[in-house]
């Protein structure tokens, strides 16, 4: 009996386990940089309606969805920020590594925000995989964090990062494209 009732609750607490992340809401906001002119940059998950009201406080402008669902939250919820603009959404795969066509839009979009001191951010669904990735490329990129420190607030930041070891590789690969790190001969 206390087996059976141990496997039930084992069993019980492994399925709340898988669904709980799904429902949290205010997933993975952290500011990763700020600058003196105004600009700052944050990472995050599915915004709920309190985040989106979160977003409007903090003076976040545009945002980049990773997981190209805008239209089921930001764009659902626009009423409460309508002062924010999706200027990418598209559903990457945390599979496939970032491509250059991707990352050229990306330092451009994060250089123009950083001179006009504007607030952004980019998202995907729990804030820790796809933006965790991306999230470790702009800290090595633009605050010229070693991989080994944007790896672990890439691990401090997201949930069962364990099952997704293959995004340490794709990070090591973003690191090469960095000049400053590797410079051409």
């Amino acid at each position: 009996m206390v087996r059976r009732t141990l496997t039930v609750y084992i069993a019980g607490a492994a399925v709340l386990y898988l669904l709980l992340p799904a429902s949290i809401s205010a997933k993975n906001l952290h500011l990763m940089e700020s600058l003196p002119n105004g600009f700052a940059i944050y990472r995050s998950g599915d915004p709920s309606p309190k985040d989106m009201r979160e977003f409007k406080r903090l003076g976040i402008l545009e945002m980049a969805v990773l997981t190209g669902d805008a239209e089921k939250k930001e764009l659902k919820f626009h009423h409460l920020h309508p002062d924010l603009r999706i200027v990418y959404n598209e559903k990457q795969n945390h599979r496939i590594p970032l491509d250059d066509v991707f990352l050229d839009w990306f330092d451009s979009w994060v250089e123009t925000a950083r001179s006009e001191g504007k607030i952004i951010a980019f998202r995907c669904h729990c804030g820790c995989h796809r933006a965790g990735r991306l999230a470790a490329y702009y800290q090595m990129r633009w605050q010229n964090l070693t991989f080994e420190d944007a790896t672990v607030l890439m691990k401090e930041y997201g949930k069962n990062m364990g099952a997704y070891g293959h995004l340490w590789d794709q990070v090591r690969e973003l690191e090469k494209r960095i000049p400053s790190r590797f410079p051409v001969q």
